[in-house]
């Protein structure tokens, strides 16, 4: 019991920092991602700008998160010549890599509807992003918000390799518990709990 105490406050300084860092790359994620997946879609895209989202899309959905993690911190303070804190570098990170993958959704989402949507609506005199706003963006949603939460828990769980830089999240206070107590196998299967119940509070939301 003794032993719990102690470690209590930690375990609880890390799921807040945990969900701080889930909840801010969500948002950069799905505001990003939506819009790059809306401009990507088939009928309302802009040739160079499309296609540069393109590029960039592949290239974050290329390379493994733990690399851009890596460069965020390391590399591309170096070349801007600036000073970059983990936790910022760990948000931008997660927020990027999660909107090349809301993005896919999104515009996977957009083409699924059927063209007669499109040209129903410009018979009707909507123009192109008039008809996205208020005709296809609103039944898209219904066929993404599954992947959409797909991909939600999926950052939940790359919040676990933030620690890696410094960031004292849900995984890193345990690491430093063990460090300390030489508790291992308690302290893993607590984390784990842990995040199974965050999984489920965001599968719990969602429905």
């Amino acid at each position: 019991m003794t032993g719990l105490l102690v470690v209590f406050p930690l375990l609880v300084q890390g799921v807040t920092k945990t969900v701080m860092l889930w909840l801010s790359s969500l948002v950069i994620g799905l505001s990003i991602g939506c819009i790059w997946g809306i401009v990507r879609c088939d009928r309302l895209r802009i040739p160079v700008l499309s296609t540069t989202l393109d590029a960039l899309t592949f290239a974050l959905r290329g390379i493994p998160f733990f690399v851009q993690l890596l460069i965020a911190y390391f590399v591309f303070p170096e070349l801007i010549n600036i000073n970059v804190s983990a936790m910022a570098a760990a948000i931008g990170s997660l927020g990027l890599c999660s909107a090349a993958y809301v993005s896919n959704i999104v515009r996977g989402g957009m083409n699924a509807i059927p063209s007669g949507q499109w040209e129903a609506a410009r018979v009707l005199g909507f123009s192109q992003w008039a008809t996205a706003r208020y005709i296809i963006i609103p039944q898209a949603l219904n066929v993404v918000l599954p992947a959409l939460t797909g991909e939600g828990d999926h950052l939940l769980k790359s919040t676990a390799m933030i620690s890696t830089i410094g960031v004292l999240e849900l995984t890193g206070a345990a690491k430093n518990i063990i460090a300390r107590e030489l508790n291992p196998i308690s302290m893993y299967l607590t984390i784990a709990v842990m995040y199974l119940l965050l999984s489920s509070l965001l599968a719990k939301f969602s429905s």
